[in-house]
């Protein structure tokens, strides 16, 4: 498996991936200003009935239209489709292009595809046009490559049936399915991957009718979806890289809602009758993690006083306006697999910081906070709470490709922002996976190799639930996290618009949303 920080496994430095990491503070990055000035205004169907087309403006720019080249974006999930689908809180994978699937081993899976399903140009989605999606990724090694590295062959078996076979048991397999998206082999192979992303073709619930970097996308209502029909016919997402301009759109009624607003927004427009301010976890946790392999975290007693300064209410209090989800103790929050409720977290005791690190004749060690820039308040905020327990923090805030090559290659600070993002697949092995990663692992655990191991490949999911516990137990027991908080993603909506879900974090699902007149 490969490394999953805010930036995806790869940590390809895209205009997307960039603003993606802007959102893990509890805001967003604020850019050059707006991308475009202008869009199509919404359109009526008259009367009080619901509008044919609505706007909504994100921060989340996508440079591309290859679904393959991208990881967790709104246009994969509105203009193509998967095997299954797996979001956060679903006990269950839910059927999409398969209508059938069952474990035939540890490492095989069979799925039926539903019949009647049509791409966008009419030609019916195929099980040559499923394997040969999955082969493409994987050849070409595209960025959502990463997400099936355990895949070991995609294979048909008839007309309506494939397999899809692993290395070793994977547990994740059908939440990882959820994540590929197919194309049509024959449109694909006559266009080639630069004409394909030039007319996108999926199978999903809209069309793309037109996409600008500089601009947005417009989504029309697919006719021959196989599904439930969209409720607004045409959907534009428009993209601003200022979320404070996109706010001022939103209060303007240039636009219909808003994805990823600044933390801010939840106090400058919160009380309005004519907008609704949504607040939920966007996927993303700033994880720091502390170097065990060197003075003064190699000692236990510095790393307790360490978690033991920090006051995570005020973090959040000040940082998110209250909306940050806590890192309870444990590296997975509410609502992803492997959170544990009776997990908490050691409580705020700064009179016990001091005493722990006096114990351990660590008072005034010097330690640098190493991070990216974008986050270069939160840990003037973490180093200020670490100072008032004795410590002589110093920090480090560089731009993002160093902190990606120390990502890659290891680091000497003393605490490091990790940084941890779900894209689509909510399990603890997401954060998890950090803990012992990169060329200079900040642990060297034997008991937590093993554990990880084992988690890894148990099918059974109530006791690969207990090994997960078992996981964060450790962390706990051991101090090797400093549990901050994880990110929210905070929308907008003006009067009457329905079916807007901001608990997806990065991507939205358009199917839903409506605006009634009047």
């Amino acid at each position: 498996m490969g490394e999953s920080s805010v930036f995806g496994t790869e940590a390809t430095l895209n205009r997307r991936n960039f603003l993606r990491a802007g959102l893990a503070l509890g805001g967003a990055v604020a850019g050059a200003g707006l991308l475009s000035a202008c869009s199509p205004g919404s359109s009526s169907s008259g009367g009080g009935g619901a509008r044919r087309s609505l706007t909504i403006g994100t921060v989340v720019v996508d440079d591309t239209m290859n679904p393959m080249q991208e990881q967790y974006t709104t246009f994969q999930f509105n203009a193509f489709d998967t095997l299954v689908r797996r979001l956060r809180g679903d006990a269950d994978a839910t059927p999409r292009l398969a209508e059938e699937w069952s474990r035939r081993g540890d490492t095989v899976w069979r799925f039926r595809l539903r019949s009647g399903v049509t791409f966008h140009n009419g030609a019916p989605v195929t099980v040559d046009d499923v394997v040969f999606s999955f082969s493409e990724l994987l050849d070409r090694q595209y960025a959502n490559a990463s997400i099936i590295g355990g895949v070991k062959q995609v294979r048909k078996i008839d007309a309506t049936t494939l397999e899809i076979e692993t290395s070793t048991p994977d547990p994740l397999l059908l939440s990882r399915v959820g994540q590929i998206f197919v194309v049509p082999e024959k449109y694909w192979r006559d266009k080639g991957p630069e004409g394909f992303m030039a007319a996108p073709i999926g199978s999903g619930p809209f069309r793309i009718k037109s996409f600008a970097v500089d601009r947005g996308v417009e989504f029309a209502a697919y006719d021959g979806f196989y599904g439930t029909a969209p409720k607004t016919s045409e959907i534009t997402l428009r993209y601003f890289t200022d979320p404070g301009a996109l706010a001022s759109a939103l209060e303007a009624g240039e636009i219909d809602a808003a994805q990823n607003l600044g933390a801010e927004t939840i106090r400058t427009l919160a009380g309005r009758d004519d907008l609704k301010i949504h607040s939920d976890f966007s996927g993303n946790q700033n994880m720091f993690q502390l170097n065990t392999t060197k003075a003064p975290f190699d000692d236990i007693r510095v790393r307790q006083a360490a978690i033991k300064a920090i006051d995570v209410k005020a973090l959040v209090d000040a940082l998110t306006y209250g909306a940050g989800v806590i890192e309870d103790g444990q590296l997975p929050v509410k609502g992803v697999f492997g959170h544990t409720p009776s997990i908490t977290r050691p409580a705020h005791d700064l009179a016990g910081a001091k005493s722990l690190l006096k114990s351990a004749g660590a008072e005034g060690a010097e330690i640098e906070i190493f991070g990216m820039s974008l986050y270069k308040k939160l840990y003037e905020a973490i180093g200020a709470q670490l100072q008032q327990a004795g410590f002589k923090p110093k920090i480090n805030a560089v731009e993002v490709p160093v902190w990606v090559k120390s990502f890659r290659s290891g680091s000497d600070a003393h605490v490091f922002y990790r940084g941890a993002s779900y894209t689509g697949i909510f399990d603890a092995d997401r954060p998890y996976t950090h803990v012992s990663s990169s060329k200079k692992p900040f642990v060297n655990d034997k008991t937590w190799d093993r554990l990880m191991a084992d988690q890894r490949t148990e099918l059974d999911e109530g006791k690969r639930e207990q090994k997960l516990a078992a996981c964060a137990r450790h962390l706990l027991d051991q101090s090797y996290i400093l549990y901050t908080y994880g990110a929210p993603t905070v929308g907008g909506t003006r009067k009457g618009v329905s079916g807007f879900d901001n608990g997806n974090g990065l991507m939205l699902l358009l199917d839903g949303v409506a605006k009634q007149e009047g």
